[in-house]
């Protein structure tokens, strides 16, 4: 079994140069070390996961993000007791196959859906965030709501990723053309004549 986090450095409670690295610079996050130690713990219990590679663990409210490569799924959901486990101990598991693309995952979420576009914004600090563009006619047929799907996204990429539908950014857009209340009262101030 390979996992985000050294054996040696679980089994020895302490980190490596290299993955105290990692951890400060946000690549390994503490939840990735927790759920490595406790996976490790399982091996001997599931010698079948000896071919699984974890790339990445998240928490997410009552869910936990697994990010596996390919074949990873099949692994860990052929062992019925293994997901009975993790869903006591961290929550339903929602498993995804990496490497992680944006819009494959996406559309795996949102189906039967399609998204209408994906934007990326680099920020000043050197961080992306994308933002995922939703009809607003799927809204009924996405069984997610917008933040649900920003936090396990999100989770899945290791980066943020927000969701909106379009009828949501219409609304947004007149709210910022509707003028300003204050404006409104400086402009009927400054037409009165002393």
């Amino acid at each position: 079994m390979r996992l985000p986090v050294c054996n040696f450095d679980l089994e020895s409670d302490m980190l490596c140069t290299n993955c105290q690295a990692r951890l400060e610079r946000g690549e390994l996050k503490h939840f990735d070390i927790e759920f490595s130690k406790w996976m490790l713990e399982k091996d001997k219990d599931y010698p079948s996961l000896s071919d699984l590679t974890l790339l990445r663990a998240a928490r997410v409210g009552d869910k936990v993000v697994l990010v596996v490569k390919k074949r990873g799924k099949d692994l860990i959901l052929a062992e019925e007791t293994l997901v009975n486990n993790i869903t006591e101990y961290f929550g339903e598991p929602i498993i995804v196959e990496g490497p992680v693309k944006l819009r494959r995952i996406v559309r795996e979420f949102i189906h039967p859906a399609n998204e209408v576009g994906v934007n990326s914004l680099y920020l000043p600090d050197g961080s992306k965030e994308s933002i995922v563009m939703l009809r607003t006619e799927d809204r009924e047929r996405i069984s997610y709501t917008t933040d649900e799907l920003r936090m396990i996204v999100s989770a899945a990429m290791g980066e943020s990723v927000l969701f909106e539908f379009q009828e949501d950014r219409i609304k947004t857009e007149k709210e910022e053309e509707a003028p300003d209340e204050f404006d409104q009262r400086m402009e009927e101030l400054g037409k009165r004549r002393y």
